[in-house]
């Protein structure tokens, strides 16, 4: 058999792609020197606010590199979607740099707003991508590359590669900047452990995972709520979960689904939390509990040690114990997992985004003409 040849039965491409990411996690550690040259020049250049842009997952990981890198390096920072960036994004007085995410470095709205970026405000971009000699290496001012040899379409081990180096690239500027020096050596000796962690996580939870997969594969709508740092796990898990499966997700931030979600709720309906401890814990307990008075299954992601939410949620996904600043690299495993197992328990076919239906491979030629993601 060709490796990268489309399969039609299990096992998938996109389990294999999930169990190959704890190698892929060490392998980023060697690009620390490389982020810490551009941390250097970051710093000493006098940059004071990052914009992140994306589409897809890599939106979602530029709303994450938002939330991680004023917190780590004390600098600004957003995360904006790529084509909004390019339509609608104002410039301020504070020196901006761009960094720009895009798996393949061919899609077309990231590539446009880099360009606006470099020839209309003159402000230089740093891309992120997982393939060399891509369109959008060519154009950025500094690039890092990080090839993965994904096979299947939704995105797996480039999104949590490319995490891994914005958590990696965050460290290197906070360890510059010097302005929270106690989170960042918590986050540098943590993420060094994320190889094991991840590694860890599908040895114990595999099996687990699967099952719970086969038992909610008759329900039609799944709402993933998460808060601080795991808005991103939310938005990711159910990407993976909508994209695998085919099962619709609603994503919630914490205090949103109490007041958004309830006339929603229903037996068929199932709400899934990722519940590190800190401070949106208490509020996710409380929608767990609010989900199963309406009478909707509940599903926590915890960490290990973690008994308060497992005495309200009906089941439980436990990951290695971390804070709640590292739960998005396990978590999104969590969903990526899941979404495996939800799609082969329903006869999808994970790899595919759909496209195994000829409707749906010509939506996906309509939005985005060969050579254009």
């Amino acid at each position: 058999e060709v490796a990268d040849e489309p399969r039609f039965a299990p096992p998938y491409h996109l389990i294999e792609d999930i169990h190959r990411q704890p190698s892929l996690l060490q392998q980023t550690l060697a690009l620390r020197k490389r982020l810490s040259e551009i941390a250097d020049h970051i710093v000493t250049k006098g940059y004071e606010h990052l914009v992140f842009i994306g589409c897809g997952s890599a939106y979602y990981t530029s709303l994450f590199g938002a939330f991680l890198f004023p917190r780590l390096t004390g600098l600004t920072a957003e995360g904006v979607e790529a084509w909004e960036f390019r339509n609608y994004w104002q410039p301020s007085n504070r020196k901006t740099i761009v960094i720009a995410q895009s798996a393949t470095g061919g899609s077309f709205e990231v590539l446009e707003a880099t360009k606006r970026a470099q020839s209309e405000w003159r402000i230089p971009v740093l891309a992120i991508t997982n393939t060399p000699d891509s369109p959008l290496e060519a154009i950025a001012d500094e690039a890092v590359v990080f090839p993965t040899g994904q096979k299947a379409g939704p995105d797996t081990c480039v999104v949590l590669t490319r995490l891994m180096l914005l958590y990696l690239l965050a460290i290197a500027i906070g360890e510059r900047t010097k302005l929270n020096l106690s989170l960042v050596a918590q986050a540098r000796e943590e993420v060094a452990t994320m190889p094991e962690v991840v590694g860890r996580f599908l040895q114990e939870q595999e099996i687990g995972v699967q099952k719970l997969a086969q038992k909610h594969a008759q329900q039609r709508f799944f709402f993933v709520i998460g808060g601080g740092p795991n808005w991103f796990t939310a938005l990711e898990a159910a990407l993976k979960i909508e994209e695998a499966s085919r099962t619709p997700c609603r994503t919630y931030q914490t205090a949103d689904y109490p007041h958004m979600a309830i006339a929603l709720l229903a037996p068929d309906r199932t709400t899934f939390v990722f519940a590190a401890p800190g401070p949106s814990y208490e509020r996710l307990r409380s929608c767990v509990r609010t989900a199963k008075v309406a009478g909707s299954p509940t599903i926590a992601v915890i960490v290990k040690g973690d008994n308060q939410i497992a005495h309200d949620a009906d089941e439980v996904i436990v990951v290695p114990k971390v804070n709640e600043l590292m739960l998005p690299i396990p978590g999104t495993v969590v969903g990526q997992l899941f979404g495996y197992y939800l799609g082969v328990a329903k006869n999808v076919n994970p790899d595919v985004l759909g496209t195994d239906q000829l409707s749906h491979a010509k939506a996906w030629l309509t939005s985005f003409p060969l050579g254009t993601h």
